[in-house]
């Protein structure tokens, strides 16, 4: 009877963290609501009523955005590891609102391949070896290491800068610095919609070179580190604890990670939300940056609005 009452104890504590997390939420969102139709009010009342939802759905948007906030700072305060069992990791199911419904989540952005990064060797190796796990031809790399970096100098005969990019049918320049989209995946030479439909689920562009968080990567990013064989064990460990610390999945997978590239924490982190009113509905996508001490910043923003 013991293990049950146990369960059931732990459930309870589950739902009522839940619970705590909604009220966090709609705290967040109602103040940044409340201010800003205060704001709004003190300038106009001309705006029609179809401007009107679409402004209020921005500002619920805004308001998933501040909550994202709060939660990562609050399990900075609450844990020295960023894992999946957290409760940033908490979907957002679809709750109401006067008019509607929003819901959201928040994604560890350093579970996913940053290609800003594959100008470090190893990580080009690792990024390759996902490519080849995904049954994409990894030609266009060497055309994505000059959109890249700072010159204009092709890096060899796939490789593709100003000249190439310039000749074409719709002429653009090279980047020749970090992307800040992954969609702009697209415009490099080699590139096309079927190798990006695949591997865009497992990548992400962030302004610095970054660690990939072993608590929260998928297998198949795995796979890109360790042989295949280890997956299955790797992510049961993680399931049942997560590593405390790259020593600590030493320990329990009888084997190292390479030092460099790796954590069990994280500093970005991915907020999506969607708000429907009436017939509106607005996305967000936000990147934010929460440092050592807690603080968040916004990196990006992203708004989408679909009637």
């Amino acid at each position: 009877m013991l293990p049950i009452m146990l369960k059931q104890s732990g459930n309870y504590f589950r739902q009522q963290g839940i619970a705590l997390l909604m009220a966090m939420m709609v705290v967040a969102i109602a103040t940044v609501t409340a201010v800003s139709l205060v704001h709004e009010q003190s300038l106009s009342i001309r705006k029609t009523s179809h401007i009107q939802t679409t402004d209020v759905a921005m500002l619920y948007s805004l308001g998933l955005e501040d909550y994202a906030r709060l939660i990562l700072q609050k399990d900075l305060k609450d844990s020295k590891t960023d894992s999946l069992d957290e409760d940033w990791a908490i979907g957002i199911p679809a709750l109401p609102i006067d008019g509607g419904f929003l819901s959201g989540s928040i994604q560890d952005a350093q579970s996913l391949m940053n290609i800003n990064s594959i100008l470090e060797k190893e990580n080009e190796v690792r990024f390759r070896a996902l490519c080849n796990n995904l049954d994409v031809n990894p030609d266009f790399i060497p055309a994505l290491k000059d959109w890249l970096d700072k010159d204009l100098d092709t890096l060899d005969a796939d490789g593709a800068e100003d000249d190439y990019y310039t000749g074409l049918e719709q002429p653009y320049r090279t980047g020749n610095r970090f992307m800040s989209d992954i969609s702009e995946l697209m415009l490099v030479k080699g590139m096309d919609s079927e190798k990006y439909g695949k591997l865009k689920q497992f990548i992400t562009v962030l302004p610095v070179a970054t660690a990939l968080n072993i608590n929260t990567i998928p297998s198949e990013i795995y796979q890109t580190i360790k042989d295949s064989q280890d997956a299955d064990k790797f992510i049961d460990e993680r399931e049942k604890d997560p590593f405390s610390s790259l020593e600590d999945y030493k320990k329990r997978m009888s084997h190292e990670l390479p030092k460099k590239g790796m954590s069990v924490t994280s500093e970005y982190f991915q907020a999506s939300g969607q708000v429907t009113q009436g017939e509106k509905t607005i996305f967000v996508n936000t990147l934010i940056h929460r440092d050592k001490k807690g603080a968040t910043t916004i990196i990006s923003r992203k708004l989408g609005e679909f009637s």
